[in-house]
């Protein structure tokens, strides 16, 4: 079943999460390369937000994997 999703593209909340984390991750050390500390900061605090959503998403998925 995980191939059939992972052939047609569709991704678990948990997936596009960890895609968006790397994305801002990236946005972050793109804007500290270029001296916009303050831009920087923004997208690392989202970052650290949606780490946290990412490990209470991850503690309830524990018990339920299918």
């Amino acid at each position: 079943m995980k191939w059939i999703l992972k052939l047609l593209g569709i991704k678990t909340s948990l997936e596009r999460k960890s895609e968006k984390l790397a994305d801002l991750r990236a946005k972050a050390f793109d804007a500290q390369r270029r001296g916009k500390l303050s831009l920087a900061g923004k997208f690392l605090h989202e970052a650290e937000i949606l780490e946290t959503e990412i490990v209470k998403e991850m503690e309830e998925n524990n018990g339920r994997e299918d």
